[in-house]
């Protein structure tokens, strides 16, 4: 394994976001519960100009939490089989699941949602501001808790190694592994991640801990992407410097998802041709709005409330 180094050196951070709600904080839809739910504000979910999460693929807690809504979709495609074969063949049909059905889904929609910020899933969280990584789970030997009652350690003893394994087929796959640096008296304190995909060149990998490394520099702004958009002016580096910098308010919010997606693999196709060996630092792009402009023939479409309320009954989120 591969010890990658605490530096930027592409430095070109980017992370789309499809703003499927607009910028309105208030819509809800059947989401009752948030008329009256005062949201988990000590939680890191609610933090995100100040947290950096990366969850666990494979969080026990995240699968539990949803199950309901999976037993929903179920539910609507045995709803539709059923109306299918009405129609078709004219067999009798239980008229009460066109109710039990869509209230069972509000019912799991309001309840499941007062937990998404309450329930610690299997990951890890990087704070920028105290510049220490926590783990949500337990960590034998462990000496210091954060405000969230999880094992912390000093942004200084985390590393990040690059492991390589076989998968189908025999294609290498590359994966990230974040862990301290005292793997013996820690053991359990780390964190894989498979950030690139069945290929045998890490450039994701390497994209993925630069994003980390950027994020935990606490005398630089937040980066200037579409992830950090809604948050940047909760940081006081990055209003500040944002404010100085004649940053247009709501820059990324203007381009349509496809578009951002089009900036994405622009930005991977450079980073392939990019020679990360030989140890060359590219200054960072913090004037975005003079390299991409947003497509007027392609505006941003927010989420309308039909769909929203369609995707509740079905799939039971929030949002």
């Amino acid at each position: 394994m591969n010890t990658l180094q605490k530096n930027s050196f592409f430095n070109r951070f980017y992370s789309e976001h499809s703003f499927k709600g607009g910028l309105s904080k208030n819509r809800h839809g059947l989401a009752v519960y948030r008329k009256f739910h005062k949201p988990n504000e000590s939680s890191y979910f609610n933090s995100k100009q100040r947290y950096l999460y990366i969850a666990n693929p494979q969080s026990l807690r995240l699968i539990l939490l949803l199950l309901p809504a999976w037993i929903s979709v179920a539910f609507w495609l045995y709803l539709f089989l059923n109306l299918l074969i009405l129609m078709v063949e004219g067999e009798s049909f239980f008229w009460g699941m066109l109710v039990v059905i869509p209230v069972y889904s509000i019912l799991v929609l309001n309840f499941t949602g007062l937990f998404y910020d309450r329930i610690k899933y299997k990951g890890a969280y990087f704070d920028r501001v105290n510049g220490m990584v926590s783990f949500t789970w337990d960590i034998s030997n462990a000496e210091e808790f954060d405000g969230f009652g999880n094992p912390t350690f000093d942004w200084d003893n985390i590393e990040c190694r690059i492991k390589n394994e076989f998968g189908a087929l025999g294609i290498m796959k590359a994966f990230i592994e974040i862990r301290h640096k005292d793997f013996e008296l820690y053991p359990n304190a780390k964190l894989t991640i498979n950030a690139s995909g069945d290929t045998s060149n890490p450039v994701r990998c390497f994209m993925e801990w630069e994003s980390i490394v950027r994020h935990m520099e606490q005398d630089k702004p937040l980066p200037d992407t579409p992830e950090y958009e809604l948050y940047r002016e909760l940081d006081p580096i990055t209003k500040s410097f944002d404010e100085s910098n004649g940053r247009p308010k709501g820059f990324w919010t203007q381009f349509s998802l496809e578009q951002q997606r089009e900036i994405e693999e622009q930005i991977f196709q450079e980073a392939l041709k990019f020679d990360w060996s030989e140890g060359k630092v590219q200054p960072e792009i913090t004037r975005p709005w003079e390299v991409w402009t947003p497509d007027p023939k392609r505006p941003p479409k927010p989420r309308g409330m039909f769909t929203m309320i369609m995707l509740q009954l079905v799939f039971c989120y929030p949002e």
